[in-house]
């Protein structure tokens, strides 16, 4: 990460984005549905309740679906009309009066960076730069997440994040704080994760924490 942009970030926590602030899962999969199928005949929240995430669901992984899947992940204008998560944006900023909101980390692809800001800003969440996934990175997504993450430790003091598939690529000598919203339970001794099935419950175990910027 270039060191002019590090100079940039306060300190504070991290911030994802898909599926923490933005019901991305609710587009892709209903969208996904009507043009691939959804040979189940479940509901879309029924669909998202049992694979959670598009690359989970067996009969989209064709070179058709993935390819239209793809070229909808690199449009800024898709990610202007993505749904919001119910209160996200109103739990983001009471936290963000405890304990500074710092980056969005996301691991989008960094070529729809300006549609992101464009629907943050639209949803009035709090003022920070973003780190997407440079277009160059090819290994796993969560780790790339998780390497940015380290470096940017003890500036970043932790992360509030849906995917507890970070958590798996974290090494265990990392000493900042995972909060992971929607989930009910997730360990890896001895590593600092704490979960939340809702933005009500998350922000309560925030305040309880007592979690101060990085000095």
């Amino acid at each position: 990460m270039p060191q002019t942009k590090m100079q940039k970030i306060k300190s504070g926590i991290a911030v994802d984005i898909d599926e923490t602030l933005s019901g991305t899962a609710e587009y892709w999969f209903r969208q996904m549905a009507k043009l691939f199928g959804n040979p189940e005949k479940l509901s879309v929240k029924k669909l998202i309740t049992k694979y959670r995430y598009t690359y989970n669901v067996p009969y989209w992984q064709t070179g058709g679906a993935l390819a239209w899947l793809e070229q909808q992940r690199h449009s800024n204008d898709l990610q202007k009309i993505l749904p919001l998560i119910k209160n996200s944006n109103h739990y983001l900023n009471k936290i963000n009066k405890i304990l500074p909101i710092a980056v969005y980390l996301t691991t989008r692809p960094d070529t729809i960076v300006r549609g992101t800001k464009f629907w943050l800003d639209k949803h009035n969440f709090p003022k920070a730069p973003i780190i997407a996934k440079p277009l160059s990175w090819k290994e796993n997504s969560n780790l790339w997440k998780a390497k940015t993450l380290t470096k940017l430790y003890p500036q970043i003091i932790g992360i509030i994040d849906d995917n507890p598939e970070l958590v798996d690529y974290l090494s265990v000598n990392y000493k900042g704080t995972i909060f992971l919203y929607d989930n009910k339970s997730k360990k890896r001794p001895p590593l600092k994760i704490i979960c939340a099935k809702t933005w009500p419950i998350l922000y309560k175990k925030i305040v309880t924490q007592k979690l101060t910027k990085a000095s």
